[in-house]
């Protein structure tokens, strides 16, 4: 006879997951509020020729790059996008309104559609004024000029 060791956050980890996914189908499903989208950052901090800069680059795959607003201020950066649920042209015509489409043609939802926002508070300040910006193959470059 063996005693097995208790793993008591497992089990808590095991019903976190039924409970999120329970609430995720009675609330999104049946009255199409969205869950929080998370954007994962990478953020580099750069010392190069006698300038400093940062990189960020977040995860934002299945947005249209004139969706995307960035707001540089001198400690932070936010940025704000929409993604909108998408098929391509020869699957399906969506002829009603999204959340409508969704909600009643929906047997799971793991995606997010919707408004994404992302306030990424900086270590120095950076100059507004000499920024860029590239969306490429579902990911958003931003490079900052520190002060």
């Amino acid at each position: 006879m063996s005693i097995e060791k208790e793993k008591p956050f497992f089990e808590l980890s095991k019903i976190k997951d039924i409970t999120s996914e329970i609430l995720n189908v009675v609330f999104i499903k049946n009255y199409s509020l969205k869950k929080e989208y998370k954007v994962d950052t990478d953020i580099f901090y750069i010392k190069q020729n006698g300038k400093e800069y940062y990189i960020l680059i977040l995860s934002l795959p299945g947005l249209k790059k004139n969706s995307i607003e960035i707001e540089v201020q001198e400690d932070k950066i936010i940025v704000k996008a929409k993604r909108e649920l998408f098929f391509p042209a020869d699957m399906v015509e969506i002829q009603e309104d999204i959340l409508n489409f969704i909600t009643q043609h929906s047997i799971s939802i793991e995606n997010y559609y919707g408004n994404i926002h992302r306030q990424i508070n900086l270590p120095k300040k950076v100059k507004s004024d000499n920024s860029k910006a590239v969306y490429l193959k579902g990911f958003l470059f931003i490079k900052l000029e520190c002060q």
